[in-house]
């Protein structure tokens, strides 16, 4: 019997987790399993979807997805932000974390990249891919678990549940991008041109350059045929700002760096 749901301060998101806990198998909560366990840990508070504060001060960053955001400086919530915090919250709820690390022990802002687990050994980004309360995101090297995590996302997109259902996020189209546009985005667009030098550069119908190792195949082409592709691409959207574009004309403003074939889909002709 799920008992969960008392603590829910909304009684529909409690009866969504117990319902939702219901319908996985247990497979699918201990699977995307990377190794043993590298440190056992306790939690103080769950910060959003993606990020928790441990008891010994730490923060500690989920490696593999990307929530939506809470309210803050000004900023509206994206949806639901708040529904990904409280499953989280009721998912860890019962006892100690575990930490299992991939490539890198830490982000550019001191937070500690881990894959995460609950007392029950159940996989926290399995979940939330899974229910549809984040978007996969697979950045290198940190990619260990991609192609798992990556299709408990598939899962969530064909039975359109969360963020996948019909209208709560809807793609960007690369034509559509503005000033005042950045931060985490699906973005659409089709391909115009490609260019290279360290990297391979994709030009979109629009000021929007997406970015790529050429060293990785993404999982699609033999060959380098972008031309007139349909692309979409989850990833933060990078603006290089006004002057950038004013002194550097053939490039475009905007850009999306790409790690790996998971986060990119081509359409076909």
């Amino acid at each position: 019997m799920c008992v969960a749901a008392k603590k829910a301060p909304r009684s529909y998101l409690g009866a969504f987790f117990c319902a939702f806990l219901l319908l996985l198998s247990p497979f699918a909560l201990a699977d995307c399993v990377l190794g043993p366990t590298d440190e056992l840990v306790a939690l103080r508070k769950v910060v959003d979807g993606d990020t928790l504060r441990l008891k010994d001060g730490r923060r500690v960053r989920l490696i593999g997805v990307n929530a939506p955001e809470l309210a803050h400086g000004g900023q509206r919530a994206q949806p639901l932000a708040k529904e990904s915090k409280e499953f989280v919250e009721r998912f860890l709820a019962g006892g100690d974390l575990e930490l299992v690390y991939d490539q890198e022990r830490r982000d550019k802002y001191g937070r500690v990249l881990a894959h995460v687990y609950n007392h029950r050994g159940d996989s926290l980004e399995s979940a939330l891919l899974a229910a549809g309360l984040a978007f996969h995101v697979a950045k290198a090297p940190n990619l260990a678990l991609a192609e798992c995590l990556a299709s408990r996302e598939e899962e969530a997109r064909l039975a359109h549940r969360g963020l996948w259902a019909p209208g709560v996020w809807p793609p960007l189209r690369a034509a559509d991008v503005r000033p005042g546009d950045g931060g985490f985005v699906r973005l659409a667009g089709r391909v115009q041109s490609v260019d290279q030098n360290r990297y391979l550069w994709l030009e979109l119908d629009g000021p929007v350059a997406v970015r790529l190792d050429p060293e990785r195949d993404y999982g699609h082409f033999d060959r380098r045929d972008w031309q007139g592709r349909e692309i979409e691409v989850k990833g933060w959207l990078v603006d290089r700002g006004a002057r950038y574009a004013s002194s550097n004309r053939k490039n475009k403003r905007w850009f999306i760096a790409v790690d790996s074939e998971f986060t990119i889909e081509i359409r076909k002709y």
